[in-house]
């Protein structure tokens, strides 16, 4: 990892990349956005973040598509994912258990919109290991 860890933050909605980016920044982290999977490839292939935050729900090619095409890469499967999503509370113990019925490997972890500022830095910093 790098002295300042880099996240890439991507959402479909510019409005939530620029919060998360501000939110991040705000806390020491260096941070790159996209608002597509495919333009979240292309930043994967420009330079190598340290977490990922990704939202689910995007038109074209899903969240659920670009986590499984991460996580089967060798380049990017060790990066930590963390989903950022608008699903309900009640129905996120069952929606975790949707990526093992998919033989998916599971997220690092879940943050949920809207997003609290306070747990999302804490999530990041304890899935790059920097939670004191």
């Amino acid at each position: 990892m790098s002295a300042i860890p880099t996240v890439l933050v991507i959402d479909d909605e510019p409005d939530v990349t620029s919060y998360l980016e501000t939110v991040l920044s705000d806390h020491g982290f260096a941070t790159h956005s996209a608002n597509s999977a495919d333009e979240a490839l292309e930043r994967l292939g420009e330079s190598r973040p340290d977490l990922i935050l990704l939202d689910l729900m995007m038109p074209l090619k899903s969240g659920i598509n670009l986590f499984n095409k991460i996580k089967k890469d060798e380049r990017y499967q060790d990066i930590p994912v963390v989903i950022v999503t608008g699903i309900q509370e009640r129905f996120s113990e069952d929606f975790k258990g949707f990526f093992e019925g998919l033989k998916l490997r599971k997220p690092s972890a879940f943050v949920e919109k809207p997003v609290n500022p306070e747990e999302l830095v804490r999530t990041v910093k304890r899935e790059l290991g920097l939670d004191a």
